[in-house]
C-alpha cells in the first residue's frame, strides 16, 4: 500500500512539475544505485574540503519538456549510448544534501536539445541554482557582456528527478572544457587550460610556481598529460611571474582577458577568492600564444563585498594586487579604458536582462517550482521577483560605488571591516563561533555573514 501510495504521490509531482514550463531532466541509474563519495581534507598550510573515492554510477537520462522528448541518452552501453553521473564540487559538496553533479554521456551530444551538432560535447554538469538563488544565471550573463574566454556556457533550468527521487531545481549547463566548436577553442596538440587552484592538493597532477601558486589542468586531462608539458607550462608560469615583477608583463598575458575578469569579479562583487575558479588558457606553446583569462566560473559568493572591492584583488591568492601596484600601468589603464568604454552597456545590459526575465516563462516556472524544491530539502525559499530586485538594487549600487572609486582615474583599496554574527563553519570547515565579515557555510549553503 505504502508503495502505490509514493507511486501515485511521484506521479502526481511529476505530473505538476512537468506543467510549470520547467523541463523535467529525468536520470534513471543501472539498478537505482546512487553516485557516493568520501570526503578528504585539506593537509596543514592548505585549507577546504574535497572529494574522493568518487563512484560514476552508469544509467540513462532523458530531458522532457511539457510532454515532449528533447534529449534522451539511450540506455547505458559504454562508449555507445546512455551517459555516467557523479557528485562534484569541494567545501559546498560537503556541507550541502542537495549534490552538484558530472553527468558524462557516452556519445557526444547536446543535452540542451538545440538541434546543432555544433554543439555537441560528453560534459555536462549540474549545480544547485534556480532553488533560491539566480547567482550563475547573473554571473554568466556579465561573462557574456564582457565577452570573457569568447565563449560563455549555456544552461537550462531543470527540475531533477533521480531513480524517481525529486531532487529539486537545478542548472543543467556546459562544463569549462576544450571544444574547439563551443567552447574553450585551444589547440588540441600543444594547448593548455590551467586553473589557480585552491584545491590542488586533492588533484592527481598539479604543479608550484616560484611564487608558491598551485596550478591543476583542465586540458590536457591529467592522465594525459606528459612531464615534459608540465615542465613546459610551469616554466611559463613561473615567466608570467618574473615578468609581473619586472613590469614587462604584456609580452606574456593577454592584459584585456586580465583586465575584463578582474572588472567582472568587481561588478560582481565576489567574496569567495580561492574558490573563484581561476581559469587561464594557452593557445599553443608558441612564443606568440599568451597567458588569456577564461569564462568565468563559480558565483557562490557574489553581490556580498559591500562597498569593498573583490576579494580576489586585494589578497594574495592570484596576482591582480600586483598587476595594479606595477610600476607598467598597462593593466590598471586597460581596466579604467574598459570601465570608461563598457560599464554603462554592462549595467544596462545586465538590468534590462534582469526585467526580461522576471515576466519570462522560465522564471514564472522556476516560482511555481520552488516550494516543491523547498519542501523536498526543507529550508524555506525566497521569491524569484526578491532575487531579481536584491540584484537590480546591488547593480545600482555598485555601477555608483565604482564610479566613486576610480574618480580621478585612482583606484582604492579601502580595508575590509568586521562585525561578529552566531555560530556557524567556516569555508575550510571549521567550527566557528564568532565569524567574521565573509563567507561561511550555513545549513549546507554558502553565506555571507557581515
Amino acid at each position: 500500500m505504502k508503495q502505490v501510495f509514493t507511486l501515485i504521490f511521484l506521479l502526481l509531482t511529476i505530473s505538476v512539475l512537468g506543467q510549470t514550463g520547467l523541463p523535467i531532466l529525468d536520470i534513471h541509474t543501472i539498478n537505482g544505485e546512487e553516485p557516493q563519495c568520501e570526503f578528504v581534507f585539506a593537509p596543514e598550510n592548505a585549507f577546504g574540503i574535497s572529494i574522493t573515492n568518487v563512484t560514476k554510477v552508469p544509467g540513462r537520462s532523458v530531458l522532457i519538456m511539457q510532454g515532449d522528448t528533447i534529449f534522451d541518452s539511450g540506455e547505458y552501453e559504454k562508449d555507445r549510448h546512455g551517459m555516467t553521473i557523479k557528485i562534484r564540487g569541494n567545501t559546498s559538496a560537503y556541507y550541502s544534501v542537495k549534490k552538484p553533479y558530472k553527468i558524462k554521456l557516452e556519445k557526444k551530444n547536446d543535452m540542451l536539445g538545440r538541434g546543432d551538432s555544433t554543439y555537441y560535447d560528453k560534459n555536462w554538469v549540474l549545480i544547485d541554482d534556480g532553488g533560491d538563488m539566480l547567482n550563475t544565471m547573473i554571473g554568466l550573463k556579465i561573462n557574456e557582456l564582457l565577452g570573457l574566454g569568447k565563449w560563455t556556457p549555456a544552461y537550462m533550468f531543470v527540475n531533477l528527478y533521480i531513480n524517481d527521487d525529486y531532487r529539486g531545481i537545478y542548472m543543467l549547463l556546459e562544463s569549462v572544457k576544450r571544444n574547439a566548436d563551443c567552447r574553450i577553442n585551444v589547440d588540441k596538440q600543444t594547448g593548455y587550460i590551467i586553473e589557480c587552484d585552491a584545491y590542488w592538493w586533492n588533484e592527481n597532477v598539479w604543479f608550484n610556481t616560484e611564487s608558491e601558486k598551485k596550478y591543476t589542468f583542465k586540458y590536457p586531462d591529467d592522465k594525459d598529460v606528459t612531464n615534459e608539458q608540465i615542465s613546459y607550462i610551469q616554466q611559463t608560469l613561473n615567466t608570467m611571474e618574473h615578468s609581473i615583477v619586472e613590469g614587462t608583463y604584456n609580452d606574456y598575458i593577454d592584459v584585456y582577458s586580465f583586465a575584463a575578469w578582474m572588472m567582472a569579479h568587481d561588478i560582481l562583487g565576489t567574496y569567495d577568492s580561492g574558490g573563484a575558479n581561476v581559469y587561464l588558457t594557452k593557445y599553443d606553446n608558441t612564443p606568440d600564444s599568451k597567458l588569456t583569462m577564461a569564462t568565468l566560473w563559480d558565483f557562490g559568493s557574489i553581490m556580498k563585498t559591500n562597498n569593498e572591492w573583490s576579494r580576489i584583488r586585494t589578497d594574495d591568492f592570484f596576482y591582480f594586487n600586483q598587476l595594479f601596484e606595477n610600476k607598467n600601468s598597462e593593466f590598471l589603464n586597460a581596466y579604467i579604458t574598459i570601465w570608461n568604454q563598457k560599464s554603462e552597456d554592462i549595467f544596462e545590459g545586465i538590468k534590462s536582462f534582469l526585467n526580461d526575465f522576471a515576466s519570462s516563462q522560465t522564471a514564472i516556472a522556476i516560482q511555481e517550482s520552488r516550494p516543491y524544491d523547498g519542501q523536498r530539502w526543507g529550508y524555506p525559499v525566497s521569491t524569484v521577483n526578491e532575487n531579481i530586485q536584491d540584484a537590480l538594487t546591488w547593480f545600482t549600487q555598485r555601477q555608483k560605488w565604482i564610479n566613486g572609486q576610480l574618480l580621478p582615474n585612482k583606484i582604492n583599496t579601502p580595508n575590509l571591516t568586521t562585525n561578529s554574527k552566531g555560530n556557524t563553519f567556516h569555508i575550510n570547515g571549521q567550527k566557528n563561533n564568532n565569524p567574521k565579515f565573509g563567507i561561511y557555510i550555513v545549513d549546507g549553503k554558502k553565506r555571507f555573514i557581515k
